[in-house]
């Protein structure tokens, strides 16, 4: 077998791990109702469910790059193998678990299942991440004569695994799908599919050797770490996992208010991503990586306004995701062709940092951050229109986040109730708070915890008392003020790729100085 034919099969290989994770994401995240029904597991469970996913991965893609220098790149591919087999194994044993312990101990019941989801879940993100940590070196080496082309292919696989795992939930999870398959886990574990494809694919071939193996000089993989331009590299890739994941996380409730169904924008904005990142080639032989990388920033930052203007059109509303979508396509892979091409004796190490650095800031501070602009916006605008529905809305305590201005969060149950009651013809139902108030109903009659009891039939009293007499007047109201804050959230956020268009200008006025953008060689030698 050629030895194109062989990169060639680890390129697909590679490009399959991406949409194996990609599926699984996916289908998680359409799991909230399915799991809190069965399972009883609530909201915040569930988020720390799919946060679980954030960290593994963030900690993992930069441990895994250390791992991969020093034991190869088959044998850790190898391992990430089995634990995201593992991690699909886990998910069948979930409704046997909660069935043997539901008739004895309820709560016991819904707190093991919810563990063993959880750690089902953080097998998975290890597993992502140590394939990052192991096809973004791999395919800069397989590839040395275009690095950021089929970084940005590769790369392809992630959004192309979202489009299937948003269309395998939206086929079969939920009361609303087409197909009632009955059994969740076998949607769910799907992923499982592509995990065995890229392994018949990879395994039988011969896998290149590390930088380290090369070299045989472990100690100059960190060497990355003593330059300025590096460092820079990093916050800038901190930003970037801010801008696209962080948006991503949240973009379908920031258009809640906005499209009949918010996740289609979620899924347009992946196809067009999977499209563009195969284009990615012909625009860095005409500009170089870094001049990519500031032109996508400018018009990521644009996009991000568009979204955020007073635009109510849905043919406004997906020409403006069009524009971002160019924005935020080449970003993460083509910053890591820039770290490969600079820092080739850093090997796994580099990229893993990078990648840890974007990973991080969407586990840690994007998604809170992005949560904190639309919330307190929306919040202080309704304060601002209607300050007796802000007081019917509002929860009693305010909230902090980083040391910025406190607000009083509206409460999250009233105000999604408020929103469901708009009919499109204006009109109210008030079905929509019936079935909360029975919801809330159900966990009083579920709940040992008397302090949990008071609050909720707080709730069912402020809901017979103050909110439906005067829903006809506060729904719209509520509306307006949720469609101001996560407009805002976006303005806001477009400070973010505005702030990377400066980075990348000082990165080509360095490279200006110091004779141009240049790839470098494992010998330190500058290539033209």
């Amino acid at each position: 077998m050629s030895e194109n034919t062989s990169r060639g099969r680890l390129m697909f290989a590679s490009f399959l791990t991406l949409v194996a994770s990609g599926v699984g994401f996916a289908t998680r995240a359409s799991m909230a109702g399915t799991w809190e029904s069965t399972f009883n597991i609530g909201a915040e469970s569930f988020g720390q469910i799919m946060g679980a996913g954030f960290l593994g991965f963030g900690i993992m893609i930069f441990f895994g790059g250390i791992i991969t220098e020093k034991l190869g790149y088959k044998t850790v591919l190898t391992i990430a193998f089995l634990l995201h087999l593992l991690s699909a194994v886990a998910l069948f044993g979930a409704r046997p678990l909660f069935e043997s312990l539901q008739t004895s101990d309820p709560e016991l019941a819904t707190a093991q299942t919810f563990r063993l989801i959880y750690w089902s879940c953080f097998l998975f993100s290890i597993a992502q991440g140590l394939y990052e940590a192991v096809i973004n070196p791999m395919i800069a080496q397989l590839y040395p004569e275009n690095q950021t082309h089929y970084l940005n292919i590769l790369h392809a696989g992630w959004p192309a695994g979202m489009i299937l795992g948003c269309i395998i939930s939206y086929a079969t999870i939920g009361n609303t799908s087409m197909f009632a398959v009955g059994m969740w886990e076998l949607p769910l574990t799907s992923f499982a599919l592509f995990v065995l494809a890229y392994g018949v694919l990879a395994f039988p071939h011969r896998f290149p050797q590390t930088v380290s193996s090369k070299t045989q000089n472990f100690g100059q993989l960190f060497s990355c770490f003593l330059s300025p331009v590096f460092i820079l590299l990093l916050l800038l890739h901190a930003c970037i996992g801010y801008v696209e994941l962080g948006v991503d996380s949240w973009v379908t409730k920031l258009m809640e208010n906005l499209l009949p169904n918010s996740v289609t924008i979620l899924l347009y904005t992946s196809f067009l991503m999977f499209i563009l990142r195969f284009f990615a080639g012909p625009i860095v032989h005409r500009i170089n990586p870094i001049g990519l990388l500031f032109c996508s920033s400018v018009i990521a930052a644009l996009g991000l306004l568009w979204l955020g203007s007073e635009i109510n059109s849905v043919g406004m509303i997906f020409a403006a995701a069009t524009f971002y979508s160019l924005g935020k396509a080449f970003l993460w892979p083509t910053m890591l062709g820039v770290a490969g091409e600079r820092f080739p004796q850093s090997g796994a190490v580099a990229m893993g940092a990078l990648g840890a650095a974007g990973m991080l800031t969407v586990g840690l501070l994007a998604g809170q951050a992005i949560g904190y602009k639309q919330a307190s916006n929306a919040s202080a605008e309704l304060k601002k229109i209607a300050p007796d529905t802000f007081d019917r809305y509002a929860e009693a305590d305010s909230k902090v986040f980083l040391g910025l201005p406190s607000y009083r969060p509206l409460a999250p149950a009233f105000t999604n109730a408020a929103n469901a009651a708009v009919k499109p013809d204006g009109t109210i139902d008030t079905k929509e708070f019936d079935k909360l108030k029975a919801s809330l109903l159900d966990q009083i009659s579920r709940s040992k915890d008397t302090e949990g009891q008071l609050k909720l039939d707080t709730q069912v009293t402020r809901i017979n008392q103050v909110l439906l007499p005067t829903i006809a007047e506060d729904a719209p109201k509520v509306r307006a003020a949720n469609l101001f804050g996560g407009r805002r959230a976006l303005t806001l956020t477009a400070a973010v790729p505005a702030a990377m268009a400066v980075g990348y200008l000082l990165l080509l006025g360095y490279f200006a100085m110091t004779g141009g953008y240049k790839k470098i060689d494992l010998n330190g030698d500058q290539q033209n």
